[in-house]
């Protein structure tokens, strides 16, 4: 049996903080791989600014490393990517896979808001990672919030602080994306010429 995290998200781009979570939470946990699961649509954020395709490309390009893989199992499906869907079709393409879903404390607080909330919280493992930035959330308030204790697991790391929002005012502004994203990520950006002004006005 493999034991994975599955990490979705926008990723609108991938950036460093989102591979120092991954890298550190797959550590901590003795997991055997994390999966990127890029979303189509987010339901609870506004429509990102690059294309399904290229958010996938980019996290191609950023995880060519051991324990690190990219499924477009959403993508694939279209539409808003819901994370019970997503786990649902995980289960059924992988089903001798030991999955749990892996997100930060912030994305943990809005599960009251997410569809099948319900679903996710009887049925699921989940990690929960406090980062670099956010407030941290500790056991009590995930027991308030419905996580189950005997499968949630609470890790607190060291990542940088850096948002998605950030790189993107940056590659606006022309401005160095170093230290922010891998380089091969910020090679794939400057040829696509993503998320510059001109183009997100056209």
């Amino acid at each position: 049996m493999t034991s994975v995290l599955v990490f979705g998200g926008t990723f609108d781009p991938v950036h460093n903080g989102h591979l120092s979570i991954a890298s550190q939470a797959r550590s901590a946990t003795e997991a055997d791989a994390v999966w990127f699961v890029p979303a189509a649509l987010a339901p609870l954020r506004d429509p990102p600014r690059a294309t399904p395709d290229e958010r996938f490309d980019l996290l191609i390009a950023a995880c060519d490393r051991t324990g690190m893989a990219v499924l477009d199992v959403a993508i694939r499906r279209g539409g808003i990517s819901y994370t019970a869907d997503v786990m649902d079709a995980l289960r059924s393409e992988f089903p001798a896979d030991d999955l749990a879903v892996l997100l930060g404390a912030d994305a943990a607080r809005s599960i009251g808001r997410w569809h099948r909330a319900d679903d996710l919280l009887r049925t699921e493992r989940f990690v929960i990672v406090n980062r670099t930035g956010p407030p941290p959330i500790d056991a009590d308030e995930l027991s308030r919030l419905g996580y189950p204790p005997p499968r949630t697991t609470l890790l607190t790391i060291d990542s940088p602080d850096i948002s998605a929002s950030e790189v993107r005012e940056r590659c606006a502004r022309g401005e160095s994306l170093e230290g922010l994203v891998p380089n091969e990520v910020a090679a794939l950006i400057a040829a696509k010429g993503m998320y510059r002004r001109n183009r997100d006005d056209a």
